[in-house]
């Protein structure tokens, strides 16, 4: 028979490898339409264009409201409650991370990822 502290020992692991899988799945937000990011319990990554217009900082508050348009059409307002990222008036696109608002009717971003212009990219391919 193993002895208590082998056993021990095994649950230890199993309960540190169950815990270690839970968190890192926690921390996963999948991308998602803007359709389903509007009826997702949980955060996600929705990307998109800044519709042109709709930029708004608020300086005092560090608040940057937008909305975002994705390739089929769909828009959602994007709040955003931190520092503008620098390169944010030259974006081409931009992934939010956060969490749809029903009652606010606004995505609420925690995160935001810039995608810039390309704006080396002939130069890059040689032409």
């Amino acid at each position: 028979m193993p002895k208590k502290s082998y056993i021990i020992g095994a649950v230890v692991v199993a309960l540190a490898m169950i815990m270690a899988m839970y968190s890192f799945k926690s921390t996963l937000t999948a991308y998602v339409s803007v359709s389903e990011a509007k009826v997702s319990p949980r955060p996600v990554q929705v990307a998109g264009i800044v519709v042109r217009g709709t930029k708004q900082y608020v300086l005092q508050n560090t608040k940057l409201i937008f909305t975002i348009r994705e390739d089929s059409g769909d828009e959602m307002a994007v709040e955003y409650d931190g520092h503008k990222p620098a390169n944010f008036d030259d974006v081409a696109k931009i992934v939010s991370i956060g969490k749809y608002n029903r009652e606010r009717q606004v995505f609420v971003a925690r995160e935001l990822l810039v995608k810039c212009p390309t704006k080396y990219e002939q130069r890059v391919k040689g032409e």
